[in-house]
């Protein structure tokens, strides 16, 4: 805090009076801290850790605006399933008069400067974890995750991890599968992972043959851009002997599946025929040109972000409140629309 009061030409009170939210700083003065803080990656304790009165912020809603952040290419890769999720959070900030901004922080070094408590009210977070000094400034602006994260003491409005891979699981059984997989290409997303583990745990338990087909050491190093990981993957199913390949696949994504699809028919496989997949987002962008159309599991991408608003803002208009929420969401089947009457027996032994 000294050497943020130093750079930005202030005294260390007003450094504190700044981070604690209390009155009595012109604007001006305020922004050349808030500049200061930027640039030198400063975190404040938590409230609970900050010594005296001032350990109590006064804070309102004075800004009516949150924003949306989202890391990790996730405006990118899923455009689709974030723009919902907007949509949920846009929709319910409306009836409360307040604004919604997206942003993707893929590539900023640093935070931007207008993220600050002056400006925003509260943040709502997507990716696949905090990115450090991106999101320090968050100690000072209510903030909550919709994703699975690693910031503890921070409010969470998540999807159903355990129970997408368990839909799968009883789906794929359901359909007369007796030896199914799940597609591991990448070890990095935590909700992939539980997804995956799910999936394992309830095959398991209803008596089917269930395996993780994954990347080796060298593999996972190599280059492969991620086609290239799916198409591996599929090769080791297709080189499987006949009698142990498995039928049924999960896949913990619709984009995994778009490629898994092309994938299949690069090894000289059909999918619908050698392989039924199953997969979760519910993307049409990714599913639309699939044939047949994969089932997927639906994540209630607008329900969550109506349900993020909601306690973001509770949060705002009570930020002494100690007891970190985490609400669940849970997943939906959405089977395929190209299943005939008779095609749940066509993997049948």
């Amino acid at each position: 805090m000294t050497d943020v009061a130093r750079r930005a030409g202030v005294s260390h009170a007003t450094v504190s009076r700044i981070i604690n939210g209390r009155s009595g700083v012109s604007s001006e003065t305020e922004d050349r801290v808030r500049k200061a803080i930027a640039e030198l990656q400063y975190l404040a304790p938590p409230i609970t850790q900050r010594p005296g009165k001032t350990a109590r912020i006064e804070r309102r809603s004075k800004c009516h605006h949150v924003a949306l952040l989202t890391f990790d290419q996730a405006l990118t890769e899923h455009s689709a399933f974030v723009a919902s999720i907007y949509e949920g959070a846009r929709r319910a900030a409306a009836e409360h008069g307040v604004a919604v901004s997206l942003l993707s922080l893929d590539h900023f070094d640093t935070v931007p400067e207008w993220i600050t408590p002056k400006n925003l009210d509260g943040l709502l977070l997507h990716g696949l974890r905090s990115r450090g000094h991106l999101t320090r400034t968050a100690a000072e602006i209510p903030s909550l995750w919709l994703t699975t994260h690693e910031d503890e003491g921070v409010d969470s409005v998540l999807p159903g991890n355990r129970q997408v891979g368990t839909i799968a699981a009883r789906y794929l059984a359901d359909r007369g599968h007796s030896i199914v997989a799940a597609l591991s290409p990448e070890t990095e997303n935590p909700s992939y992972q539980v997804r995956i583990k799910a999936f394992l745990d309830e095959a398991g338990k209803n008596g089917t043959k269930a395996s993780r087909c994954k990347l080796t050491q060298r593999e996972r190093s190599s280059t492969l851009d991620e086609e290239g990981k799916i198409r591996a993957l599929i090769r080791k199913l297709a080189d499987a002997k006949k009698s142990l390949r498995p039928t049924g696949i999960f896949v913990p994504s619709d984009k995994m599946a778009s490629l898994a699809y092309a994938a299949c028919r690069r090894e000289g496989l059909e999918p619908g025929q050698d392989f039924e997949f199953i997969s979760c987002d519910n993307e049409t962008a990714y599913l639309i040109g699939l044939f047949p159309r994969p089932a997927t599991i639906d994540l209630g991408t607008e329900a969550r972000g109506r349900m993020a608003f909601e306690l973001l803002l509770s949060r705002i208009q009570d930020p002494s409140l100690d007891r970190k929420a985490t609400l669940i969401l849970d997943p939906v089947l959405v089977p395929s629309p190209d299943d005939s009457p008779t095609s749940h027996r066509r993997f049948q032994p």
